[in-house]
């Protein structure tokens, strides 16, 4: 029988996959949740074992400066050579069967949740396609952009690695610059053929998150791109493994969280926002999929 895909979050897969040390840990332990970002060579060696087929809920950003090595994503294999940049996107199934120690290069690493902190722009996120699972994962650096792009990760790495606990603002707004960096690269060089499913998918998004506050339903956007329900569907499922009401949840989701963040509005003033009449539904929608109501999540803000 197959084996079940296995989701995990980044604790749970450093846990399966890398040999700590105690000053990883440390490394790990102060720093904030979800977010590392390292030199490749600094922990190829500590990887235990070939990943198996898997899924994270962050996404993850190599850049290889040196070697190469080959992975999975979905059900295609890639080599990553030298001033490429392959990108795992949250949700996307990866695998790599053999690890190779002479590879170069920086690995950054962080929860879509990061992206919502004080410089958080829920329009920009719209506009990181190479996120969105089911695009190409791979990026060609040019010489023009390569070392702007080094200097980010750089100063990633130092602010990981500083004695004290990463600050959030530095985190936020250099990784804002490598994801605007990133955008300018993926429009030039992605010349990848696009399926009329991912074209579907790509276009419910865009909707999804013009409408976000007007609470509509996946029947709703069906017909605003003049097709069936189903047909919806099974196009964003075929795409992202998702049903287009999870993607349409989790886009709801990525708003509210903005607004508990970044505005000064009371639960009830954010759930009438939302297009939600009743608080007490919208308290529940939050905290099934957030697993944490929104006022914990706003108290969670203010202590980070």
């Amino acid at each position: 029988m197959k084996s079940k895909i296995k989701t995990y979050n980044s604790e749970d897969f450093r846990n399966e996959y890398l040999n700590a040390s105690p000053e990883l840990e440390q490394l790990f332990k102060k720093s904030l949740e979800d977010f590392f970002c390292f030199r490749i060579e600094d922990i190829s060696e500590r990887v235990r074992k070939p990943i198996s087929p898997s899924r994270e809920e962050s996404h993850t950003i190599i850049f290889v400066t040196e070697g190469t090595y080959t992975t999975k994503i979905g059900f295609k294999e890639y080599t990553v050579k030298p001033d490429q940049i392959v990108i795992y996107q949250a949700g996307a199934v990866f695998s790599t069967e053999q690890i190779n120690t002479k590879v170069n290069g920086f690995t950054c690493h962080f929860h879509p949740d990061i992206l919502i902190g004080q410089f958080g722009n829920h329009t920009l996120l719209t506009d990181f396609e190479f996120l969105h699972v089911g695009n190409h994962p791979i990026i060609n650096v040019t010489q023009d952009a390569k070392p702007a792009i080094l200097n980010v990760l750089e100063r990633l790495c130092a602010e990981f690695k500083s004695d004290d606990r990463p600050n959030p603002t530095i985190v936020h707004s250099y990784l804002y610059t490598l994801l605007a960096e990133l955008k300018l690269l993926f429009g030039t060089n992605s010349s990848v053929n696009r399926s009329a499913s991912f074209q579907i998918t790509s276009q419910f998004r865009k909707l999804a998150h013009q409408n976000v506050k007007k609470n509509l339903k996946v029947a709703d956007f069906a017909e605003m791109m003049n097709i069936s329900p189903n047909h919806l569907n099974k196009s964003v499922k075929s795409i992202t493994s998702k049903s287009a009401s999870k993607i349409n949840d989790e886009i709801k989701l990525i708003e509210i969280k903005f607004l508990l963040y970044q505005s000064g509005l009371s639960i009830s003033e954010i759930s009438y926002e939302m297009g939600y009449l009743d608080a007490s539904y919208f308290t529940r929608f939050f905290k099934k999929r957030a697993k944490v109501s929104p006022t914990g999540f706003r108290k969670m803000i203010e202590k980070s």
